[in-house]
């Protein structure tokens, strides 16, 4: 696959930090993994050495790997391709203490990114002055969890994904970085904004989450796809709609929910009630939620959901279930949401003309 070998940090360590850690050393980089407290880097430790971490990895792909064990932000110093394996709940807390580590000589990858993060890191590298390449991805890709078999279950690797680039001209240059990483399973995205707009999580969380919340507060066993009943997948087809309709108003494409599952999960299309009960008829899984404090909730819901509210307000597009899932979200949760993204006020986007926020996110 690889054309290259690369020196990679990784950083996040939870499931899909590992999953991504475990994939690229599977593919012959090397690869080193932080995590914020250090805690999640620890448990993958199997002797004295300080050094090197072991991450055993099964599922859709399977072995064990030796990694190297960051002690601080500053070790990505000794890498060339940073990949932000978070969640948008730490960027606040976390990424202030790497931005000014990054150099402009880095190549950072954004998993998952959410709320425009890629721009943040773009603008604020080494303290504003770095202006690194910044790929910005519409998903992660590997969907994966803790497991007592191995400290990561890789449960899909996605076959195709939007990638992004800041500064837009570079994009061709992130393509051919990515595609070394990770193989071909990249199709180039108009900008970030559209990757931001790509990430269906809070969509397909929101409609899983909500009509769910009692089973999550109760701690019950439950399945993901076969909870998703028509009236969910009607949530999710709705939210959907808004969320496409704010992406053609602000000239931009992006794949549909069922296109996502499609890609995915690799079932054929059709509503997306008929895809999840395919899902599930054929894996059975994923577990929903077994605690209601979950990043279904806790990120989607102000890093998805509000930044597609803000984006709605700015595009000129009534987004009215939207707006009423996340104020459902926020008396289920007795917290106000549309003010924990700290990332719509930091980038100012409240002030941005639509022309004006499409014309930042080229660099």
């Amino acid at each position: 696959m690889s054309t290259s070998r690369e020196r990679v940090a990784v950083l996040g360590a939870g499931p899909v930090g590992r999953a991504t850690a475990a994939y690229l050393a599977h593919h012959g980089h090397q690869v080193g993994i932080w995590s914020p407290s250090g805690a999640s880097v620890a448990a993958l430790r199997r002797g004295p050495s300080s050094e090197k971490v072991e991450i055993h990895y099964c599922g859709a792909l399977s072995g064990e790997t030796a990694v190297d064990a960051l002690e601080a932000g500053s070790d990505v110093r000794h890498y060339d391709v940073l990949v932000i394996a978070l969640p948008g709940t730490a960027y606040g807390a976390v990424l202030p203490a790497i931005l000014p580590h990054i150099e402009r000589r880095h190549f950072v990858v954004v998993s998952g990114a959410l709320s425009l993060v890629p721009l943040w890191i773009h603008e604020r590298a080494g303290n504003g002055a770095a202006r690194p390449l910044v790929a910005s991805w519409g998903t992660t890709l590997a969907t994966a969890r803790r497991t007592s078999m191995a400290d990561v279950e890789i449960a899909t690797i996605r076959s195709r994904f939007d990638v992004a680039a800041i500064p837009a001209p570079a994009t061709d240059i992130a393509l051919e970085r990515c595609r070394n990483l990770f193989g071909d399973r990249f199709d180039r995205a108009t900008s970030i904004l559209a990757t931001a707009l790509s990430n269906v999580n809070p969509i397909a969380h929101a409609a899983e989450a909500l009509p769910n919340l009692t089973r999550m507060e109760r701690g019950e066993t439950w399945y993901l796809f076969e909870c998703m009943t028509p009236a969910a997948a009607r949530i999710a087809e709705a939210l959907d709609q808004e969320r496409l309709a704010i992406a053609q108003a602000l000239g931009l494409r992006v794949r549909s929910l069922a296109t996502h599952y499609h890609l995915s999960y690799h079932v054929p299309l059709g509503s997306i009630a008929e895809m999840a009960a395919a899902i599930h008829a054929r894996d059975h899984a994923p577990r929903g939620p077994n605690s209601a404090e979950h990043r279904y909730v806790l990120e989607d819901f102000p890093y998805g959901l509000v930044f597609y509210e803000a984006l709605a307000q700015i595009a000129g597009v009534d987004a009215p279930v939207m707006s009423a899932a996340i104020t459902l979200g926020c008396a289920a949760y007795a917290r106000n949401f549309r003010r924990e993204n700290a990332l719509i006020e930091v980038l100012d986007l409240t002030r941005l003309t639509a022309s004006e926020l499409l014309a930042r996110c080229t660099g």
